[in-house]
């Protein structure tokens, strides 16, 4: 695994496609939306970063009952027609590690798990469950092959208020 670490995601307006069920399923199906959306309104070359939210963790909610948003930055150009079938609201800033992912976006899952349940432990972090994991897509995969595709993914996290140290 390369070298993660910690960074401060800002809040961030976004326009997304929610969709509930397996994330196995549900990634391809909300960005699959979201890049239909943003071909129709000519947006796509235009658009900022895009965001996949994992909101929830299938241990805890099963995995019928997972949501996903498909996020891009809100676009400086955007006809306020345009939101009639897109929501928006603000990316969750906090802390969050951070690793950087190089090649097919479907590996990405593997990279949450080895971090959520190896590396945010070994270093001391805790995950926020009340905010969702965070994967800053970095290439549209309409301009690469799998092999190129760049990703940030943020998982997040909190300190202990003390962690084990007294404040003097």
């Amino acid at each position: 695994m390369a070298k993660a670490g910690l960074v401060y995601l800002r809040p961030v307006p976004v326009v997304f496609f929610r969709v509930q069920g397996p994330y196995a399923t549900t990634v391809n199906t909300a960005w699959t939306n979201m890049f239909g959306w943003l071909d129709r309104h000519g947006l796509r070359k235009s658009a900022g970063r895009g965001y996949g939210l994992a909101r929830d963790n299938p241990r805890v909610v099963g995995h019928e009952k997972c949501r996903y948003d498909a996020c891009v930055e809100m676009p400086a150009e955007l006809d306020p027609a345009a939101l009639d079938t897109v929501m928006t609201q603000r990316l969750p800033g906090g802390a969050y590690a951070r690793q950087r992912h190089v090649g097919h976006y479907e590996q990405i899952r593997e990279v949450i798990v080895q971090m959520r349940d190896n590396w945010a432990p070994t270093a001391g972090l805790t995950i926020d469950s009340r905010r969702p994991i965070v994967t800053i897509y970095l290439t549209d995969p309409a301009d690469a092959g799998p092999a190129q595709l760049k990703a940030d993914v943020c998982i997040p996290v909190s300190v202990g208020a003390d962690n084990g140290r007294s404040a003097a």
